[in-house]
C-alpha cells in the first residue's frame, strides 16, 4: 500500500515538473529550428509558412520521398523573406533513414534560382570521430553555393566540380545519408516549389 502510494505521489510531481518545463523546452527547439534556418537562410529576416507548399508536404504524409534518395523524408519547408517581405529562400527540412546511428535530419537552404545556400543539422547521432563528421565544415560547405539538379557523393575522394561532394573517409553511409537527403530536398524545390509556381 505505501509503495503504491509513493509511486503515485512521485507519478503526480513528476507530471507537474512537466508540465512546468513544457513551454520552455518548446521554446528551446523553436530557438534551435531558427538558428538553423537564420545559418542556411541568411539574408531572410523573417521565416514563415506558406499554405501551398505546406499542403505538398502534408501529401507526403510522412513517407519515404521518391525512389531515389534511399530513406529520405521531407518534413516541412519554411519560406525566409527579407526585411522588405520579398522571397529570400527556402528552408526544407529533410531526413535520411540511412545514418548508421538512426535518423539524420538537417535544413536545406534553397535560394529562389535553386542555389543550396548551405545545410545545418538538427539531428546528428551518428558515431564520433567518423560519421559525426559530417557535421563539419569541411564535409558541409561542400553544398554551399553549387546550383544542381543533384549532388554526386565521391566515396574515395576525387570531387573537383561542384555538385560532387568527397565523402568522410570511414563514414560513407553517413555521407551518403547526407548527400541522398539533400538530393530529395532539392527534388522537392525543383518540383513542389519552382515547378509549382
Amino acid at each position: 500500500m505505501a509503495l503504491c502510494v509513493i509511486t503515485l505521489i512521485a507519478g503526480v510531481a513528476l507530471s507537474g515538473v512537466y508540465k512546468l518545463t513544457e513551454g520552455r523546452i518548446a521554446e528551446q527547439k523553436l530557438a534551435e529550428k531558427a538558428a538553423s534556418y537564420q545559418e542556411v537562410c541568411p539574408d531572410a529576416v523573417e521565416f514563415a509558412y506558406d499554405d501551398a507548399i505546406t499542403a505538398k508536404v502534408d501529401a507526403l504524409n510522412g513517407e519515404v520521398y521518391g525512389t531515389d534518395f534511399g530513406k529520405a523524408y521531407i518534413n516541412e519547408v519554411i519560406v525566409g523573406k527579407d526585411a522588405s517581405g520579398n522571397v529570400a529562400g527556402y528552408v526544407i527540412s529533410a531526413a535520411s533513414g540511412d545514418g548508421m546511428d538512426g535518423n539524420i535530419t538537417m535544413s536545406v537552404g534553397i535560394a529562389s534560382d535553386g542555389t543550396v545556400t548551405g545545410i545545418s543539422f538538427t539531428v546528428l547521432n551518428e558515431t564520433a570521430g567518423l560519421g559525426s563528421l559530417v557535421g563539419e565544415d569541411a564535409f558541409k560547405s561542400q553544398f554551399d553555393g553549387v546550383k544542381t539538379d543533384k549532388f554526386t557523393l565521391f566515396k574515395s575522394g576525387g570531387a573537383s566540380a561542384p555538385g560532387e561532394i568527397n565523402g568522410v573517409s570511414g563514414a560513407t553511409i553517413s555521407s551518403s545519408a547526407v548527400v541522398n537527403a539533400v538530393n530529395a530536398a532539392v527534388d522537392f524545390f525543383e518540383n513542389d516549389i519552382q515547378g509549382g509556381n
